[in-house]
């Protein structure tokens, strides 16, 4: 299992992060890899969702875990393994707690994370949570 995980404090509250990720024409807003996202459907445990990355390549993901304004986790499925991207909101004192955790999990995840690249992923859940809070201080 490889996983890269992030978290920091936005002063804007947790829906207007929360906007970010429900719309899914947003998400290369705050994903700089994404050229375009698509949600098949609501945003709903077992939605489909399909991302086309700008180096080329699309992937489909599907809803597994969803608490509206709070949580939501997407999985891929790549030969032997789960592509995850956890998606997490919580209150804070002065405004929210923003975090994302990319994962991979089973026999064929080192092999992945060495694909994918662990620094770039561990890059990317930092570059996420910045993005979005400027995104959400700006709304």
């Amino acid at each position: 299992m490889f996983e890269a995980t992030y978290t920091g404090n936005a002063r804007s509250a947790p829906g207007a992060v929360w906007e970010l990720w429900a719309d899914p024409t947003r998400w290369p807003e705050w994903n700089e890899q994404l050229e375009s996202g698509e949600l098949h459907g609501e945003l709903a445990v077992g939605a489909e969702a399909t991302v086309k990355f700008k180096r080329g390549g699309k992937m489909l993901f599907k809803v597994t875990e969803l608490e509206p304004g709070r949580l939501f986790v997407d999985e891929a499925k790549l030969p032997g393994c789960r592509f995850g991207h956890e998606h997490r909101v919580e209150p804070a004192a002065e405004g929210s707690e923003i975090t994302h955790r990319l994962y991979l999990k089973g026999p064929t995840s080192g092999a992945f994370s060495r694909l994918f690249g662990r620094k770039r992923m561990r890059e990317s859940v930092v570059g996420f949570v910045e993005k979005e809070i400027e995104l959400a201080r700006q709304s």
